[in-house]
């Protein structure tokens, strides 16, 4: 019994290593001056909206969506857009799919002495969103609405709109479109 207890006890003292390795990572944040930082990138997406960029130096600094344009982490590219973060899923020569990792609106900042209620995009955290190359603007895709949607910003590829409207491809195929998208001629 004795030895069940200091294993427990040990398994769950490493519990927090594990869990602070996986979100601690080597990164890079490109800031809205298009300065590039490189440190290690402490993952707050979920928590607080926000990361934390630990550099080389020992230098600790939080970015908000407002103070970085993207950063990459474990591999993955990230935007800031409308006070919120969102992952690239996929991207190509006609258009990017971006999930959004955050849910920054309503949030209070302070502008000074001044608060500030921030407004986001419209959606959730893990909604979809279609930037297309010649456009600045990540547009929504919702269950309800990515139907339409898809139709009228990838009018230009008949597969993509006859996968659609034939109801071969759904909600959960978004990423399989845009890759469909991006090969179209």
């Amino acid at each position: 019994m004795k030895k069940v207890f200091i294993y427990t006890a040990f398994i769950l003292g490493l519990l927090p290593v594990s869990l602070s390795a996986q979100t601690e990572t080597k990164g890079t944040i490109i800031t809205s001056s298009n300065n590039v930082l490189e440190g290690t990138i402490k993952d707050q997406l979920q928590k607080k909206g926000n990361i934390v960029l630990l550099s080389a130096s020992g230098d600790k600094k939080t970015y908000s969506p407002a103070d970085v344009s993207g950063f990459t982490m474990n591999g993955s590219k990230y935007i800031a857009y409308a006070s919120d973060f969102y992952k690239e899923i996929v991207t190509g020569k006609k258009a990017a799919l971006y999930v959004r990792v955050t849910d920054n609106s309503g949030k209070l900042l302070y502008n000074g002495a001044e608060v500030v209620s921030v407004s986001t995009a419209e959606g959730k955290s893990g909604d979809y969103y279609l930037q297309l190359k010649n456009d600045d603007k990540l547009n929504w895709l919702s269950k309800k609405n990515f139907k339409d949607e898809l139709t009228k910003l990838c009018a230009d590829c008949s597969l993509v709109i006859s996968n659609i409207k034939s109801g071969q491809s759904d909600y959960t195929q978004i990423t399989k479109l845009i890759e469909q998208y991006n090969n179209c001629q």
